[in-house]
């Protein structure tokens, strides 16, 4: 059965489409099939892919808005690693999507065919708590949380958290946390460290045991339309994306939940 992840934070900057993308790519080097969905505006997921929309080719927000079938809006990446693209025509959604019958649950709907066709579907969401974001979390069986180790993003977790638990209680009974992703720490920081330590605290096992530390080295992967996997595959960052991978293979096997 295959594994459908929402990468969520209402909080921009935190890493989503940068764990989406290297995440895809570590679990794509295991040998599994992995679809990304990019349902963010910006669409940073799509454009760091090295994936263009051509005159005619389909993106989420088809398949969100039109009926389109996934299937006729995926585009390759490398065998067995595809994307559904993200477009700017996303940036109405909330507005489009408020507009329509069973709005909630319209993602889901669209993945349905699709979905046992990949072991992993990782879908980047916008960083809002918006319908978009609710029609991910609605299509997922759990939720992946990239956590920037500053205080001030820390401070946002229980909205999020809240949101999760609403989603579980009247749209996805089944919907899981299936962690929390330390992101940007800073190398020799004593906020990065205090920040990580109270997280660890405080969560317990839904931290990950993989750190995503900040580089120059993740910038110049994105502006090559590359993973760090592909851009520097001996770097730490992407060990810690491998290692993130095996962390995520281990969870969704034993299908061990964890509250929100």
């Amino acid at each position: 059965m295959g594994n459908v992840i929402a990468v969520a934070n209402q909080k921009g900057g935190v890493g989503k489409s940068t764990t989406a993308l290297s995440l895809g790519h570590a679990l794509h080097e295991k040998r599994k099939k992995v679809l990304l969905v990019d349902l963010d505006s910006q669409a940073h997921l799509t454009l760091m892919s090295g994936v263009e929309l051509g005159a005619g080719d389909m993106s989420a927000y088809d398949v969100l808005m039109t009926g389109v079938m996934a299937a006729d809006a995926i585009q390759e990446i490398d065998p067995g690693l595809d994307i559904i693209p993200g477009s700017i025509q996303l940036a109405t959604g909330e507005v489009d999507l408020s507009r329509r019958s069973n709005r909630e649950y319209r993602l889901r709907e669209g993945l349905q065919a699709v979905r046992e066709i990949y072991d992993f579907t990782i879908m980047d969401c916008p960083p809002n708590l918006g319908l978009l974001t609710v029609n991910a979390l609605t299509a997922a069986d759990s939720v992946l949380i990239p956590l920037q180790l500053d205080f001030l993003a820390l401070k946002g977790m229980q909205l999020l958290l809240n949101t999760i638990s609403e989603v579980r209680a009247s749209t996805n009974h089944d919907l899981e946390l299936l962690g929390i992703l330390p992101t940007m720490a800073r190398a020799r920081s004593l906020h990065s460290a205090e920040v990580e330590e109270s997280v660890r605290e405080f969560f317990g096992d839904t931290i990950f045991k993989a750190v995503i530390k900040t580089s120059v080295r993740f910038p110049e992967a994105a502006a090559g339309f590359r993973s760090i996997l592909e851009y520097a595959p001996s770097h730490p960052g992407a060990q810690a994306y491998r290692d993130l991978a095996t962390e995520v293979l281990r969870r969704t096997s034993t299908k061990v939940g964890i509250s929100a």
